[in-house]
């Protein structure tokens, strides 16, 4: 009864709210440069693991995230127009931002590189 319940209740938590269709906001943060000279065929940037992502409404936050190992991120938020706000303590750049609108159950790239100060 208990493992049913616990069950009902996992399964529960993974429905989307009444309020319509979601959309997402997806992308990569990487840091760049990575060496004073650039190569050709090489990248001159790498991912950022671990930088916050925040989608924000005027004052409100709507979703989060972090990046994972390889710079990755999603967020899930209902249709509108957002400040995608980047945060990372690691690089010259600490913070930047974009703005985007995204459509109803659209899913948009946005991609960040983050300025490692290295000249």
């Amino acid at each position: 009864m208990i493992v049913l319940l616990e069950l009902v209740v996992a399964c529960g938590s993974q429905r989307q709210a009444a309020s319509g269709p979601t959309s997402r906001v997806t992308g990569t943060v990487t840091a760049g440069p990575i060496s004073p000279v650039a190569r050709p065929g090489q990248a001159n940037t790498r991912p950022v693991r671990g930088a916050t992502i925040k989608a924000m409404r005027g004052t409100r936050l709507v979703a989060a995230a972090r990046t994972d190992q390889v710079g990755r991120y999603t967020l899930t938020v209902p249709p509108g127009t957002y400040v995608i706000l980047v945060m990372t303590p690691r690089y010259l750049t600490k913070r930047t931002t974009k703005t985007v609108s995204v459509a109803a159950g659209q899913t948009l790239k946005v991609g960040f590189v983050i300025d490692t100060g290295i000249r």
